[in-house]
């Protein structure tokens, strides 16, 4: 395989990678909707669409896995010459903050949520609150960071 045929075989897994990651988030961030509808109608048939959402979190860990090991192989082949650009400087600072707002708030969130549905103490305010900007933070980094990739501006 030539260096050529490599390079690009990295970029499309990062594509890949990404494509994971921004699906599995855009889902979950509907399928918490759908939950927050059903929980106001019956909260006895809530918990079903959050198990019916609990392979997202998987599916996002692994695209950023993926995105991250063909980061750095694409790091690697270009002798780091992205690092450099303050572009990326900017979306890598994105990814960071994407990758934490997932481990300190969705997660913590989430086990929230479902501590108070196996309490049957109902949800607070807060959770439901934390959950739709955790989304909306998730949502708003993926698009610049879309933007930043086509762009490119230095």
């Amino acid at each position: 395989m030539s260096t050529q045929h490599l390079y690009q075989s990295l970029v499309v897994l990062h594509l890949i990678g990404f494509l994971l990651f921004a699906g599995s988030t855009i889902a979950d961030f509907i399928g918490i909707r759908q939950f927050w509808k059903q929980y106001a109608l019956d909260a006895t048939k809530a918990p079903a669409v959050l198990q019916a959402m609990s392979f997202f979190p998987i599916i996002m860990r692994i695209g950023i896995g993926i995105i991250i090991i063909s980061g750095i192989g694409i790091m690697f082949m270009t002798s780091g010459v992205y690092g450099e650009q303050i572009w990326f400087r900017i979306k890598f600072g994105l990814v960071l903050l994407v990758i934490a707002n997932t481990l300190f708030v969705g997660l913590r969130q989430r086990t929230k949520l479902k501590k108070a549905l196996a309490a049957d103490t109902g949800i607070p305010e807060k959770v439901k609150g934390n959950l739709h900007l955790f989304h909306l933070t998730q949502i708003v980094c993926i698009f610049i960071i879309i933007l930043l990739s086509v762009f490119k501006f230095n």
